[in-house]
C-alpha cells in the first residue's frame, strides 16, 4: 500500500518492515489490548482468500506503478534526445551527451514537458555513462545563485558538487561515473558515482529578466563536456558520443505498463536502498533483470496487478496535484521529507509535473491549486497574499524568491499583458509601513499604488501557484522539514 508522504519521513524501509511485523505480532497475541484471537482469522472461505489474493496484489502493483513511474519519464526524455540531430532551439535539450542551454527566458507561447521558470535559466543534459565516464566542467560563478543538480533514472537526486552552497561556485570538473565502473580519474577531477548509467543533469543559473541574459549566456559558453578517454589535462572541443540507439519492444494492451518497466529496469536496476521494494514487487513477478510474465502468475494476483495498472494513472493523476506535505494553509511543501527516496508519491509527481527538484537545502518549493476556502484558484477572482514581516522568506547572501503563475492542467506560463509570470524579492515590492508585504494575484490591476506587487491572473481557467525559495536559511530548511515555516493561505480579496 502506497504510504503517505509523512509516513516515509519519519520511517526508512528497515523501519517499516519492522513496524509490520510489530503490528502482526500484536494481532496474533490472544488477550493484548487491540489484538484479536487467531481464530477470526483462519475462518475463511476459497473466495474469500481469492479475493485477499487479488486485494494485497492490487497493493503492491500499486506501489509498484508508482514506485517505477520516475523511469518512464526519463525514458521518455532519453527517447526525445536519442532522435535530436542538435541541440533544440531555446530549450535545455540535446542529444545524449551533449549541452543543451536555453538562451532566453521563457514564455506563455512554450510548451516544455515540464513546468518552467524565469527566476533562472536551464542547461539540461541527459547522460548515458554505458560507454564510461564523462567529464562537466563549470566555470566560476560567483556573482549570482547557480547549481548543478544530477538525478538518476529514478529520479533521485545524487549528491551536490557545484552550487553557491556547495563550493561557492568555483569552477570545477565533475567525473560521472556508472556504478559498475572501475578505473583510475586524472587528478583534480571530482568524482560523482551514480546509482545508475543514465542521468538527468539540470544547471541551474539566476537570471533577472531580458537584459541579464547575455551575462548568463557566458557563463554557459564556459561549459563542456568531455569523455573520459579525451581528457588530457583539460576539456576537449569533441564533444562525447552519443550511446548506440536502443530497442525497445513496444507493448500495448493487458500488463503494457509492467512490462514496460520491467524492460527499463533491466537498465537501470534500482538502487539497494529499494531492497524491500524489490522484494515487494517480486510477489507479482515483477523481478529488475526479468521480463514481466503475467501468465505466470495465479489468477487472483494477475487480476490485482491488472487492476493496479488500470487505475494507475489516475492515482498520478491526482499525486500531480497533491505531492508533496500538506500545510495549514493549504499549500504542499515539495521533498520536505527527512529522505526523498522514499516518498514514492512525491517523487512520482515532481517526475510528471516538474522533471527533477532541488534538495530543500538548494531551494524551498511550494504548490497551491487552492485558496483559503479549499476552492479552486479560478481565473476572474482577485487574491491576496499577505506575508507578515516575520514571514518574509529569508535566504542566505544571493539567495532569492519567487512566486510563479501556472496553468492549472497544462503546468505552463499564462499569457497576460505584461509578460509578468512571477513576482518576488527581486522586483522591488512595495512593503506596508509594518514591514509586511502584500500580493495582488489577480486579472486586473489592483491600483492604488499597489500595482508593483501584482501578479496578473487569467481570466477564464484555473491556475496554480508555486512559491520557490533558492539559498534559503538553515532555519528555513529546518522549519521546512518540521512543517513548520509558514506561508500565507491565499485569500479571496474582500
Amino acid at each position: 500500500m502506497t504510504r503517505h508522504p509523512r509516513d516515509a519521513r519519519k520511517m526508512g524501509p528497515r523501519r517499516t518492515a519492522a513496524a509490520v511485523i510489530a503490528l502482526a505480532l500484536a494481532w496474533g497475541a490472544a488477550g493484548s489490548g487491540f489484538g484479536q484471537p487467531l481464530s477470526q482469522f483462519s475462518m475463511t472461505t476459497p473466495a474469500q482468500d481469492a479475493q485477499a489474493r487479488e486485494d494485497i496484489a492490487y497493493a503492491y502493483a500499486l506501489e509498484a506503478y508508482v514506485f517505477a513511474f520516475p523511469l518512464t519519464i526519463t525514458e521518455r526524455e532519453r527517447v526525445r534526445r536519442e532522435h535530436l540531430t542538435g541541440p533544440v532551439a531555446n530549450e535545455p535539450a540535446a542529444p545524449i551527451n551533449q549541452l543543451g542551454h536555453m538562451t532566453r527566458l521563457a514564455s506563455a507561447k512554450g510548451d516544455l514537458p515540464y513546468s518552467p521558470n524565469n527566476d533562472t535559466v536551464y542547461t539540461g543534459v541527459g547522460l548515458d555513462l554505458s560507454q564510461g565516464p564523462i567529464i562537466l566542467h563549470m566555470p566560476d560563478i560567483k556573482d549570482r545563485y547557480a547549481s548543478v543538480q544530477v538525478a538518476d533514472a529514478y529520479i533521485e537526486n545524487q549528491p551536490y558538487l557545484f552550487s553557491t552552497r556547495i563550493n561557492g561556485g568555483r569552477a570545477i570538473d565533475i567525473a560521472f561515473v556508472g556504478p559498475t565502473w572501475k578505473g583510475k580519474l586524472p587528478a583534480g577531477v571530482k568524482e560523482l558515482r551514480a546509482t545508475t548509467n543514465l542521468l538527468s543533469i539540470a544547471v541551474r543559473i539566476a537570471v533577472h529578466g531580458e537584459a541579464d541574459l547575455a551575462n548568463v549566456r557566458r557563463y554557459q559558453s564556459a561549459m563542456s563536456l568531455t569523455a573520459l578517454a579525451d581528457w588530457h589535462g583539460r576539456p576537449s572541443a569533441t564533444p562525447p558520443k552519443p550511446p548506440p540507439p536502443k530497442t525497445r519492444a513496444a507493448y500495448s494492451g493487458d500488463f503494457a505498463y509492467f512490462r514496460r518497466i520491467a524492460d527499463l529496469m533491466t537498465d537501470n536496476p534500482p538502487p539497494p536502498k529499494h531492497a524491500a521494494m524489490v522484494t515487494m514487487m517480486r510477489r507479482i513477478g515483477l523481478v529488475p533483470g526479468q521480463p514481466f510474465n503475467p501468465d505466470a502468475l495465479d489468477p487472483a494476483t494477475r487480476a490485482g496487478v491488472l487492476r493496479a495498472e488500470r487505475e494507475g494513472p489516475v492515482v498520478i493523476n491526482l499525486i500531480r496535484r497533491t505531492r508533496g506535505t500538506p500545510t495549514p494553509t493549504g499549500w504542499t511543501a515539495n521533498r520536505a521529507g527527512a529522505n526523498n527516496d522514499f516518498d514514492y508519491p512525491t517523487r512520482a509527481g515532481n517526475a510528471l509535473v516538474g522533471l527533477m527538484g532541488n534538495d530543500p537545502e538548494e531551494a524551498l518549493y511550494f504548490n497551491n491549486f487552492f485558496d483559503a476556502k479549499g476552492e479552486a484558484l479560478h481565473g476572474g477572482r482577485a487574491y491576496r497574499l499577505h506575508f507578515a514581516a516575520d514571514e518574509i522568506p529569508k535566504t542566505a547572501p544571493l539567495g532569492f524568491w519567487s512566486l510563479t503563475m501556472y496553468d492549472a492542467q497544462r503546468f505552463q506560463f499564462i499569457d497576460n499583458p505584461l509578460n509578468r509570470f512571477a513576482i518576488g524579492s527581486r522586483d522591488g515590492l512595495q512593503r506596508n509601513p509594518d514591514g509586511s508585504i502584500d500580493l495582488y494575484v489577480q486579472p486586473t490591476p489592483p491600483g492604488d499604488g499597489h500595482d508593483a506587487n501584482w501578479l496578473p491572473s487569467p481570466a477564464d481557467r484555473d491556475f496554480k501557484l508555486t512559491l520557490r525559495i533558492y539559498m534559503p536559511t538553515d532555519a528555513e530548511v529546518v522549519a521546512y522539514r518540521g512543517s513548520t515555516l509558514r506561508v500565507p493561505p491565499i485569500a479571496p480579496a474582500p
